[in-house]
């Protein structure tokens, strides 16, 4: 009963303040609260909660004729949780009605509540196999909408599948580790492990023979050419995956980030790593260097929507608006990385994002406004393994429903030249 109170209660605090990601709110409660429910399990049972929260709306609307409003929100909340206990933690009906039921008889808030959360939540244990929801109303309309415009409904639906599916854990072994057989290779060097349990206790995590990085987020260094013993900038650094691989590859990275507590995260992992690069704390568009630079990797602020499997409250802390002042964001630090950037050096662009308007328009733009800025086409030729994610542009676009099984983050990467 105890831990349903502590989880009901976080799930409540994220929605009350919608600003917060789910990861510092978990870390805040336990660091505030005595609680004896462990932190693995309020972690499944959260991000699985937010995963399956639009599916479970449409089911609680359609076995009740009466509407909840906004206000009462923390009924919703409720019944979610309990479709959670009841459908994919698959406890016992009895159990998980009989505890809800009770929680909403102890809050002076909800205990007007406590008959209509009993009858509701039988109503769908009963009606659960008659009703269908479509894919697309498994997540905002907003978003599944613009994966429609974007690559047609059949792509929507197969993107919107696999983003609410739990992720395995990919690392990026630099040195040789000794890892469990329940961990394959699933391209040299990265490693691929479908239920993780926690990341500190894995072999070699403390020694600093590996860091944790998406397969999918390691391709946008190995589309440079050799950057072994050369200079690279690396843009948005933080939390500092991609600058790992680059110093593991031999270059020699200074890595750029405003943000304080991402930086701080970055100096720990280089630290665990034994990895000493330049890192300067600077918003970019402020930073003024006395030299240009001949490979530069620009990791850019983005909707983060090709990350929602491992951060499924992105689903509610994302909106169109989100996604318009990010768009303005890309295009400044665009134009500032190629002001860095030397004649005949390469500028890697890379975002987190399915969204088009983050990826291949940012690019068309650029190249459109930018004479002497060139596309360098991936070819099959120099990375088959990457085949089936090179577009007709020449640029990297992954999805979530690719790399079986398991899939992978949603990425777009695109290499550019600067000839004069």
């Amino acid at each position: 009963m105890e831990n349903r109170k502590d989880l009901i209660t976080i799930i409540n605090k994220f929605f009350d303040k919608k600003i917060v990601n789910i990861d510092d709110l978990i870390e805040d409660y336990y660091s505030q609260n005595e609680t004896n429910l462990k932190r693995s399990e309020c972690i499944l049972v959260v991000n699985s909660f937010l995963r399956y929260a639009h599916e479970f709306d449409q089911i609680i609307d359609k076995c009740t004729s009466k509407k909840i409003s906004k206000s009462n929100l923390i009924i919703r909340n409720i019944l979610r949780m309990s479709l959670v206990e009841l459908y994919i933690l698959r406890r016992p009906n009895y159990a998980v009605i009989d505890s809800w039921v009770e929680i909403c008889k102890q809050k002076k808030r909800t205990k007007p509540f406590a008959s209509f959360t009993n009858a509701i939540l039988r109503k769908i244990i009963n009606e659960k196999n008659k009703i269908k929801i479509s894919t697309q109303h498994k997540i905002p309309q907003w978003l599944w909408m613009s994966w429609k415009q974007d690559y047609g409904v059949d792509v929507a639906n197969k993107i919107t599948e696999a983003s609410l599916t739990e992720p395995p854990l990919d690392i990026y072994c630099h040195k040789k580790t000794k890892l469990d057989d329940k961990f394959i290779e699933i391209e040299k060097n990265i490693f691929r492990k479908t239920k993780a349990g926690f990341v500190e206790d894995i072999e070699g995590f403390r020694k600093g023979q590996w860091w944790v990085q998406d397969i999918s987020a390691s391709i946008p260094a190995k589309l440079f050419s050799n950057i072994k013993n050369q200079e690279v900038l690396d843009l948005c650094s933080a939390p500092g995956g991609k600058a790992m691989q680059m110093i593991s590859m031999g270059a020699k990275v200074t890595c750029i980030d405003s943000s304080i507590q991402r930086v701080q995260l970055m100096k720990t992992n280089f630290n665990r790593l034994k990895f000493n690069p330049e890192i300067i704390i600077k918003d970019i568009l402020n930073w003024k260097s006395k030299k240009t630079f001949k490979y530069i990797l620009l990791d850019a602020p983005c909707s983060a929507t090709g990350t929602i499997r491992k951060h499924p409250d992105l689903i509610f802390l994302k909106n169109k608006n989100e996604l318009i002042r990010h768009t303005k964001t890309q295009q400044v630090l665009l134009e500032k990385a190629l002001s860095l950037l030397s004649v005949h050096g390469q500028l890697i662009y890379c975002v987190c994002s399915i969204q088009k308007n983050e990826g291949i328009k940012q690019i068309d733009r650029l190249l459109k406004k930018f004479k002497n800025i060139k596309r360098v086409p991936v070819k099959k030729s120099e990375f088959t393994q990457f085949e089936k994610y090179i577009t007709k542009d020449g640029d990297i676009q992954t999805f979530p429903y690719m790399q079986k099984p398991g899939g992978m983050d949603g990425f777009f990467i695109s290499r550019l030249y600067k000839e004069y």
